[in-house]
């Protein structure tokens, strides 16, 4: 799921360049829908094709989340092998027709080639149009810190863990962190736990070892937690830098600490729209940490297609516990 400052659309070309920014990767064997509202588009989801067209019934089709967005249109595109995709898009026609939503359009993208399924008239060539490589839209979107991932593998990859030296030098402060704490009060700790997270936030370089077990540590607590999440998202307009922080602590803890990282990393994703990179690090808490609640609740959230906007209901009182809208 994607969804950030409204494009607006003006050829296929358009919406197929800047498709692989918007989910981070180039899709294959898959179906993705675009969201619009009026002629500026709104969200963008993605699932896998079915196995076969003897599977059509397996397709997901995404129309409650493009509900949920309060999308009036979309375009559908598949990209795979020329029958089955021809097949999922006529379905996934279907499914939005029966629900009011119109279909602008359906393409097929196969052996790096685009095809328009409305195409009647000879409009489009029989051999389909090379994708395009860069376009206006896709200059934006990486101006605006979009990335391109050579596929879904190497998003997965951003979680891997850390060289074992560094994760041990990391778990060797984190027993001194734990040892020098008994020396302060939970105010003054709170306190420094707060001013790291700022400091690192704010700082061009990754923690070393120290920084690493002092913010692990530190969102441990849900104050700190709550308040890493709100100053990270207050640092949106430099997309990278927050998301890059909360991995590259988590990469180098051990499992029982990593989740509050993890998922601190999925927010700062989710929020600026990256939706593939946030079930990635909510999945990777969830693996080592199965009951942590923020990271079941903001999955539960994304897998619904609850744009990111709407996470700005979630308030966090000041005490560290929880509210969230109905919606969330």
């Amino acid at each position: 799921m994607n969804d950030t400052t409204p494009i607006r659309l003006t050829s296929p070309a358009d919406l197929l360049s800047a498709i692989p920014y918007l989910l981070g990767f180039e899709p294959e064997h898959s179906l993705v829908v675009q969201g619009l509202r009026g002629n500026n588009l709104q969200c963008t989801f993605r699932v896998d094709l079915p196995g076969g067209i003897d599977h059509l019934d397996h397709l997901v089709t995404m129309t409650e989340q493009v509900k949920t967005n309060d999308c009036d249109a979309v375009i559908l595109i598949a990209y795979g092998e020329t029958e089955l995709a021809t097949a999922c898009l006529d379905r996934a026609a279907s499914d939005y027709a029966a629900s009011g939503i119109q279909v602008l359009d359906r393409l097929r993208v196969t052996d790096h080639h685009w095809y328009s399924q409305n195409c009647r008239d000879g409009c489009c060539p029989p051999q389909g149009t090379p994708l395009p490589e860069t376009t206006d839209i896709t200059t934006a979107l990486t101006v605006a810190g979009a990335r391109r991932h050579p596929g879904r593998e190497a998003i997965t990859a951003l979680l891997d863990p850390a060289d074992e030296h560094q994760r041990a030098a990391v778990a060797r402060a984190v027993e001194d962190d734990l040892a020098a704490a008994c020396d302060l009060s939970w105010a003054d700790q709170c306190e420094r736990d707060l001013q790291a997270v700022d400091h690192w936030l704010g700082s061009d370089e990754p923690p070393g070892p120290d920084g690493i077990a002092t913010l692990g540590l530190g969102l441990g607590d849900l104050r700190v937690r709550d308040y890493a999440l709100h100053a990270s998202d207050q640092r949106r307009t430099d997309t990278r830098r927050p998301v890059d922080l909360w991995l590259w602590v988590a990469r180098h803890l051990e499992d029982d600490l990593a989740a509050p990282s993890a998922t601190v990393a999925g927010w700062c994703a989710y929020r600026t729209g990256n939706g593939v990179l946030a079930l990635e690090c909510f999945e990777h808490a969830l693996k080592v940490c199965p009951n942590y609640r923020l990271a079941q609740m903001l999955t539960a959230a994304l897998q619904a297609g609850i744009p990111p906007a709407a996470l700005d209901r979630l308030t966090v009182a000041a005490d560290g516990t929880e509210a969230t809208s109905n919606t969330a």
